[in-house]
């Protein structure tokens, strides 16, 4: 299969395409905006936009699309909220123009965001869509977008992803980003205090990199045969954890390396709603992807440690 690939040379993208190319072509491509990778193997990036429909033709020979090319995070999109409805909305857009036109299944990269204040736990994907901050909107546009050009012209799957973090190296380059938990195992290698925001009860579902990748990759034999509409999947773990919990699972570990970081607390510079759960059901995932995760966070935080590679 020839698989395409936006924000190939970012966090998620690269290790997807590390994965990918063994055994299907890849047609990967960024605008190297945030992503540093410049090569996958013996496979190039290709410097293209996803704005630019006309470099977006790229992909009409494609068996399969995964769009994953987005400014992501809630500051990020708050920073220039103009830059990124522009590449959040209507980037999909244009993908979803090349998908609608060329029948091309597509894999998108949603987000819990889209969610806002939770209701009911555990979380699944008939939960109502009320998201609060800029990134979730786009998000949430992006799903509306790709559901009406999807709708008897193309299979479409909405990947709601929650907390992705870790590490992963692609050829010999480790390729992370400053999630809580990447930033909580950098502070306790130099013993620098990990800093828990106040209350401290406010919990995550935090799903490890390279099981985020690995949900992508069992999708893309699926998505073939799937029916011409919209369907989404929550792309979590069983690890919902309150960040104070987080912070002393990771001390305690640490600890077992000879390292001894404190815990400090400060005011939260956040203004959220802060929920103390957030649990996720991800059965319909389980069951016609065949995605479990196989990363806890004491085997991801471990593994850093040992490895010494973030």
């Amino acid at each position: 299969m020839i698989v395409g690939v936006t924000g190939a040379a970012g966090y998620i993208g690269s290790r997807i395409c590390h994965e990918l190319r063994g055994s299907h072509t890849i047609v990967p491509i960024d605008n190297f905006h945030k992503g540093t990778i410049r090569t996958i193997g013996d496979v190039e990036v290709i410097n293209a936009d996803i704005r630019d429909k006309k470099a977006m033709e790229i992909f009409q020979d494609t068996d399969c699309i995964i769009h994953l090319a987005a400014v992501s995070g809630v500051e990020a999109c708050n920073t220039d909220r103009d830059f990124s409805y522009d590449v959040n909305v209507n980037g999909t857009r244009i993908i979803a123009e090349i998908c609608r036109d060329n029948s091309i299944p597509l894999i998108f990269a949603s987000s819990f965001g889209v969610m806002g204040d939770p209701v009911y736990f555990p979380i699944d994907e008939n939960h109502p869509r009320n998201p609060l901050h800029d990134y979730g909107k786009t998000k949430y546009e992006g799903e509306k977008i790709l559901t009406e050009a999807a709708l008897d012209h193309f299979p479409c799957y909405l990947f709601i992803k929650s907390n992705v973090y870790g590490v992963h190296i692609v050829g010999g380059t480790p390729v992370f980003k400053s999630s809580v938990i990447n930033r909580y195992v950098n502070a306790a290698k130099t013993n620098n205090p990990l800093i828990v925001y106040n209350p401290g009860t406010q919990a995550r579902n935090f799903l490890h990199v390279k099981d985020a990748a690995r949900a992508y990759i069992l999708a893309v034999p699926k998505i073939i045969k799937a029916k011409l509409c919209a369907e989404p999947f929550c792309i979590a773990s069983s690890e919902a954890l309150s960040i104070r919990n987080l912070a002393e699972k990771v001390r305690m570990i640490a600890e077992e390396y000879n390292y001894d970081p404190p815990i400090h607390t400060a005011e939260n510079p956040r203004t959220e709603t802060l929920v103390e759960d957030f649990s996720v059901n991800t059965a319909k995932a389980q069951t016609i992807l065949g995605f479990t995760p196989h990363y806890t966070v004491e085997k991801a935080v471990r593994e850093m440690l040992e490895e010494n590679i973030l």
